[in-house]
């Protein structure tokens, strides 16, 4: 029993070493709050690890006008708490990238911009964000469909 609650102990002090940086959830609510005449439809929160894109599958209904807004934290006030050492040397540089089904880029937006979406046809869509530095810890990408 005690070598069972030695391995957990060591197994959970191990991969919270391993954790990278997330943008906090001040800095997500800012950037929502950036885009005014929008309802907010969810938010991509993603952190990086090793320079990989990060891709989220969603879907988009026809007829509607859509905006994918990317932020990016300027310091480490924005990163969860205890991940900060992570954040040295910091840098702010993401891509954000609209794909369809068969992998057709739609539109693409790099730092603090967004980009608008008419959408031709009710499918599944992929959100990519993609870290332009390898000190990029975190980026927030925010989707919303734009008021009638």
């Amino acid at each position: 029993m005690k070598l069972l609650r030695l391995v957990i102990v060591i197994f959970i002090t191990l991969s919270s070493l391993c954790v990278n940086a997330q943008c906090k959830q001040r800095f997500v609510y800012e950037c929502a709050l950036q885009n005014s005449g929008v309802i907010f439809l969810k938010e991509f929160n993603t952190k990086f690890s090793s320079g990989k894109i990060q891709k989220h599958k969603v879907i988009l209904n026809k007829g509607y006008m859509y905006t994918l807004q990317l932020c990016n934290p300027s310091d480490t006030q924005y990163l969860e708490e205890g991940n900060s050492s992570l954040a040295t040397g910091l840098a702010v540089n993401s891509m954000l990238s609209l794909y369809d089904n068969n992998n057709n880029i739609l539109a693409t937006t790099t730092r603090n911009f967004k980009f608008t979406f008419f959408c031709p046809k009710t499918d599944v869509y992929w959100v990519h964000i993609m870290p332009l530095s390898p000190k990029t810890t975190c980026a927030v990408a925010i989707l919303s469909v734009i008021k009638r």
